[in-house]
């Protein structure tokens, strides 16, 4: 298992409490949205309370530190468990306790927490809440960890988390790239362009037993993602990938944007080769299982998707391929959708909450973590490690690091919910065949610079 687990849509993107949801996400630019990923969540454990659980008592002179976090799988609770207790173990000046939450409940629970007074000192977070917490002035940042330390990691997952204001937010929790996973046993050579995801699509599509390519606007996992992924394949990574400009107008209405949505309005209106649940169909819930059934040909997603094939369906013959690219001589590029472990301006123990941070993303713990969930790590040395690098699957994916952008990255984080909500919503509509590719896309632009204040 990997990843986050399926959430609700509402609970883990746009439930709010009113006090924060009226301060939006200004503050801080490289922060905005969450990552999902696939799995059904466990039922909540006995800490899922309103109140924060009141840690054990630390040994006197101790700092007295309580570490959140999310639910990712079913192990979680168990290996953060013994990552906590080998931390206690390690030094003398402070003592760790742990809650774990689930996905679904984990936003409410925490906010509660913040007004209450009652934040923990350190918490695993998506990007999305931790852009909300910063806007707030409730995240601490980072500033005491040292730069050798800092180069360690993947540099564009650094830069994620570090606001306009060059102060790092929070350490990346893991990095997610994304990727196009096909039936070799139907496909004879991995899809490389959209003519050629067309042309296998086309051959293999019968309904209802195959259907030829994934495609989902329903905003259930990650919103838009299926619009980024088509968006890489026409900018290529020696593109620009940003979705603004540099005077920061939005792109959405450039001839590469409307001919990215016109590719996928073409999957599903021309050629008619994509599932037709496009308007509903989760990522995680629908898509994912409907490829373990045998059922689906093409699907585009995650890095954690080997792990749960290896579950789901073993006996699949299933290819791996770079995103599909607009046409020959483009070079594939791909994005990342990383969850973030911050530190909360509400601890009494800023000191020991920094060092605890440096002890768990050291080498060997990060190591460790990669081998449990199947995520792909954030460290450069873990990425390369033989103990983590052992097929060509996971060096696949740290391969394409090098070209991945953050897609929470935007200069107007407070807006940036609202902008993707909008904008999926007209996207979806020119897929549906409601709205043509450059009205669509006219109007995601005019929208964007509107609310951003930018027309």
């Amino acid at each position: 298992m990997s990843l986050r687990k399926n959430q609700p849509p509402v609970s883990r993107k746009l439930n709010r409490r009113e006090m924060l949801r009226l301060t939006g996400l200004a503050g801080i630019g490289a922060l905005a949205a969450a990552c999902a990923a696939p799995a059904a969540p466990v039922a909540p454990k006995a800490a899922d309370a309103t109140a924060a659980p009141a840690a054990a008592p630390a040994a006197a002179g101790k700092a007295k530190l309580r570490l959140v976090v999310m639910d990712y799988d079913e192990k979680m609770k168990a290996d953060t468990t013994a990552l906590v207790e080998a931390y206690n173990k390690s030094q003398d000046q402070a003592e760790a306790s742990l809650d774990v939450y689930s996905w679904g409940q984990g936003h409410d629970l925490l906010v509660t927490q913040i007004s209450g007074g009652q934040a923990p000192d350190l918490c695993n977070v998506s990007a999305q809440w931790l852009g909300e917490w910063a806007a707030i002035n409730e995240v601490a940042p980072l500033d005491k960890l040292p730069a050798d330390f800092l180069a360690n990691f993947v540099p564009s997952g650094i830069k994620a988390f570090t606001g306009t204001d060059g102060k790092l937010m929070g350490m990346p929790y893991f990095l997610d790239p994304r990727a196009l996973f096909y039936r070799k046993d139907l496909i004879e050579k991995a899809p490389a362009t959209f003519d050629d995801v067309i042309a296998s699509a086309t051959k293999v599509h019968k309904t209802p037993d195959m259907t030829g390519f994934g495609l989902t606007f329903a905003a259930k996992s990650d919103s838009l993602d299926y619009w980024w992924y088509a968006w890489f394949g026409v900018v290529g990574a020696d593109g620009k990938p940003s979705l603004y400009d540099d005077n920061k107008k939005s792109k959405l209405g450039s001839p590469e944007a409307i001919r990215t949505t016109q590719f996928l309005v073409d999957l599903a209106q021309k050629h008619k080769v994509t599932n037709t649940d496009y308007a509903t169909a989760g990522r995680d819930e629908e898509l994912q299982p409907l490829f373990y059934a045998g059922k689906l040909a093409m699907l585009e997603t995650g890095s954690w998707f080997p792990t749960l094939l290896k579950k789901n369906a073993p006996d699949l013959q299933v290819g791996l391929a770079p995103l599909p690219v607009a046409k020959a001589g483009i070079k594939p590029s791909t994005g990342f959708w990383p969850d973030s472990l911050i530190v909360f301006k509400q601890t009494k123990s800023a000191d020991a909450a920094s060092a605890m941070v440096q002890w768990m993303f050291g080498k060997d713990n990060r190591l460790t973590f990669a081998k449990q969930r199947g995520v792909i790590p954030e460290r450069i040395d873990v990425g390369t490690d033989p103990g983590y690098a052992v097929g060509d699957t996971e060096k696949f994916f740290v391969e394409a690091l090098k070209t991945a952008h953050n897609v929470y990255e935007t200069p107007f984080p407070a807006t940036f919910n609202k902008v993707q909500a909008e904008v999926e919503t007209l996207i979806g509509r020119a897929v549906a065949g409601e709205l043509s590719a450059a009205d669509a896309m006219k109007q995601a632009a005019e929208f964007t610079d509107k609310t951003n204040g930018a027309a």
